[in-house]
Parts: structure tokens; C-alpha cells; sequence
């Protein structure tokens, strides 16, 4: 009976330590898998969400029109951002009398490196960026100016909308310096500037 009783309380002890060995490595194991999913699910999300923000521009009349668009909470990916705008002669029962042409201008802040396409309608194989260069202000800050050299044409007698998407993209490998750029915003002007066709 002694023999059996001292067995006992050693197979107990032994079986003990292992049990909480094994436990621990489960455990351990189980909490690196979820918060490696976690942070994965994390990336995923903020790299698929694209935010889009539609401008709307409504030349009725000659005139030049300014709209905003904010790039903001964007992370370096081998997915471009989308950002579409249109550009209509008419606004609800109001329609241009005069056939109109009209430019786009595009000026960005250089806050984050970011590289910029401009494709109208589905035509994605056509850039309409014909010139993209650096200019200074009195002040000293840094724009972007985007040149568009195609002009477009609306008939005073037809209602007309053009779509463009501006295409963004925030490269890869600038996710090596994630403190440089974490909070930065960007800002795209785009100016609409229509004449009457003479």
C-alpha cells in the first residue's frame, strides 16, 4: 500500500507539471495566432477601404469653379485611391444657353509622396496629365500643379455630364516610414474653368 500511495504522489506531481506546460504553450500559442489575425485583419481593412468622395461641378454659365478633395487616413499600397468628380452643364431644371468648352486645373499640397492620373469617362488607358510640375508661393510652400491639356465641349441643347476619376497612389515602399507620414493631410483643388465657344 505504501508502494502504491508514494506512486501515486509522484505520477500526481509529474502529470501536474506537464499539464501546466502544455497549458501554458497552448495558451501562449492561441494568444500569438489571434493578435497576428488581428493585426492582419487591421492592415486588410485600412488598405481595402477606398473613400471616394464625388465632386460635382455645374457649369450653366462662363464662370471657373473650385472643389476640394481631402487625402486623408491613407496608407502606402499597391492599390491606387479613387476619387471620382463630374462635370455637368446643367443643375436641376438649369441648363447652359451657350455652347461651352472648359479646362481642369489640379493643384495638390506635397504633404506625402504621392503619384497622380487623371482618366476621363472608363478610359483608364488614357492619362489625361499631360505636364505635372512644382511651383512656390510668396510664402515659400511647395504646390503641385497637374496640366490638363485636353479642353471639353458641351451643346447648349443637349444635358451633358462627364465623369473623371482622379487616380492616387501612395507607393509601397514609403510603408518603411510609417512615423513620417502617420496624420498628414493632402489637399487636390480642382478648378473647372468654362468659356463660351465663339
Amino acid at each position: 500500500m505504501k508502494k502504491i500511495k508514494e506512486f501515486l504522489n509522484n505520477f500526481n506531481k509529474k502529470t501536474l507539471k506537464r499539464s501546466l506546460l502544455f497549458s501554458l504553450i497552448v495558451m501562449l500559442l492561441i494568444i500569438t495566432i489571434a493578435a497576428f489575425d488581428l493585426t492582419q485583419a487591421r492592415y486588410e481593412t485600412a488598405t481595402e477601404v477606398r473613400i471616394e468622395p464625388d465632386l460635382a461641378f455645374f457649369i450653366v454659365d462662363v464662370e471657373s469653379q473650385t472643389g476640394q478633395i481631402k487625402l486623408e487616413s491613407m496608407l502606402p499600397s499597391t492599390t491606387p485611391y479613387l476619387y471620382t468628380f463630374n462635370v455637368s452643364n446643367f443643375k436641376d431644371t438649369k441648363k447652359a444657353n451657350v455652347d461651352l468648352k472648359y479646362s481642369i486645373e489640379i493643384i495638390t499640397t506635397t504633404n506625402m509622396p504621392l503619384n497622380y492620373k487623371v482618366y476621363k469617362g472608363t478610359n483608364t488607358n488614357s492619362n489625361k496629365v499631360s505636364n505635372d510640375y512644382f511651383v512656390t508661393d510668396d510664402n515659400g510652400m511647395y504646390y503641385r500643379h497637374l496640366v490638363i491639356d485636353d479642353v471639353s465641349y458641351f451643346n447648349y441643347n443637349q444635358r451633358q455630364t462627364d465623369v473623371y476619376t482622379l487616380w492616387v497612389e501612395y507607393p509601397i515602399e514609403y510603408k518603411a516610414y510609417p512615423k513620417e507620414y502617420a496624420g498628414i493631410i493632402d489637399l487636390v483643388d480642382i478648378k473647372i474653368n468654362a468659356e463660351q465657344v465663339v
